[in-house]
């Protein structure tokens, strides 16, 4: 009979300190093979806490090791998951078995055909209680001519709550990770995971700063419904998420429809990489907003257009807040200066602005536009703008 009491040992010593999920499914598979149980296929899945993920699914084969797989949202509206055996063991509590080399793939879920079409003879479903009336569910097959033993799968049923501890470990942590990379960035996040959590825990850094808002938002509000709306700005945070990731940026705070970016010099990164980068993004999201207007016209809906202060220079970068509830931001004057050149792109009349000391880092051929008084800022700004966005509608209107 299959022993299960040396895999056991080895959760409860070795593989619950085994940082990786998927490195602990992988040893955990690989020593269950070994004791003689002859698993082809497994997979485990869960409900991930995530704004774009529906279910993180850790998935293992002989061939390809262990590896994660995620669903987005809708999967299980999907024809992939209705009908299943994994929804109807998340229906009725389950186990599931099916004896794939004795039946008609004809008479089940299109998963039993490709499980067969994988040279597959038994298949098992079942699921691993975690806390808060969480589940996770988890799925073998073997190939092997007779398929699964009765006593292996008895002895697989006593180990799912020792591996369901290490599993809902590594589940917590993951979903730790996306919330804090959803709701502070991933840079931010990673920060306050490595242990930057005190208030006034912070540093002094070098970055590229962007800071941008929505034009006409005001109107936006009065003349849009509240779908509408929101539908509006996720459009717009989206076009400029997607160019900022691109080139290195994160998107460090949300102030209604304006956005506070920032990216940072590290990594032996140069002031002219970083510098070269915001101004590659910025030009890559306007861009990709006037493709969105031109369906968003069609559609009978606003247009959307925003403006973007660029300066680079020095910030202290860390926690800020009362005793209970703290902010990870970037403070300082070049943070000021920032917001500024932005409300300067209304007045001069194009969507891209910068700082001369920002224009000094980049390649590309810029025009200063004039010296500029703003609030908060005690000497003129000198404002640059890309060259290739001439002309301007007011250069020179309320120059200094």
């Amino acid at each position: 009979m299959w022993n299960s009491a040396p895999v056991i040992d080895w959760i409860a010593k070795e593989g619950r300190l085994i940082e990786d999920a998927n490195a602990f499914l992988d040893q955990l598979m690989t020593r269950l093979n070994a004791q003689g149980f002859h698993i082809a296929r497994m997979r485990c899945s869960m409900e991930a806490l995530h704004p774009q993920v529906a279910v993180w699914s850790f998935l293992w084969d002989r061939e390809h090791g262990a590896r994660l797989w995620e669903a987005t949202h809708g999967i299980h509206e999907s024809g992939s998951y209705i009908g299943s055996p994994v929804e109807d063991v998340n229906l009725h509590g389950g186990p599931v078995r099916i004896h794939l080399a004795r039946v008609n793939p004809a008479d089940h879920h299109p998963l039993v055909g490709e499980l067969i079409g994988m040279g597959l003879t038994d298949y098992y479903c079942t699921r691993i209680r975690f806390s808060g009336g969480r589940w996770c569910v988890m799925t073998i097959a073997t190939d092997q001519p007779d398929g699964f033993d009765d006593s292996e799968i008895a002895c697989f049923e006593g180990l799912l709550d020792h591996v369901g501890g290490v599993l809902e470990l590594h589940v917590t942590k993951r979903i730790e990770h996306s919330l804090l990379d959803t709701y502070l960035g991933e840079r931010t996040g990673a920060r306050v995971m490595h242990g930057h959590i005190r208030r006034g825990d912070g540093e002094t850094i070098r970055a590229a700063l962007w800071f941008s808002d929505v034009r006409d938002f005001t109107v936006m509000t009065e003349t849009l419904s509240v779908e509408q709306l929101l539908d509006s700005l996720n459009v717009y945070f989206e076009t400029v998420e997607r160019a900022v990731r691109a080139h290195g940026g994160e998107i460090l705070r949300f102030v209604g429809d304006a956005m506070l970016i920032v990216f940072a010099q590290e990594n032996n990164q140069s002031a002219e990489s970083v510098c070269e980068n915001a101004v590659r993004a910025a030009k890559a999201a306007l861009a990709d907003l006037e493709n969105v207007n031109r369906k968003r016209l069609e559609e009978g809906l606003p247009i959307l257009r925003f403006g973007v202060g660029l300066h680079y220079g020095e910030v202290v970068y860390g926690n800020v807040g009362g005793t209970h509830r703290l902010d990870f931001t970037v403070m300082g004057v070049a943070v000021n200066r920032t917001a500024r050149l932005e409300s300067l792109t209304k007045q001069i009349g194009t969507p891209l602005l910068m700082s001369d000391v920002l224009a000094s880092h980049i390649t590309e051929p810029t025009v200063c536009c004039g010296d500029f008084a703003v609030k908060g800022v005690a000497a003129p700004l000198t404002v640059h703008a890309l060259q290739s966005a001439l002309p301007f509608a007011k250069v020179a209107e309320g120059n200094a």
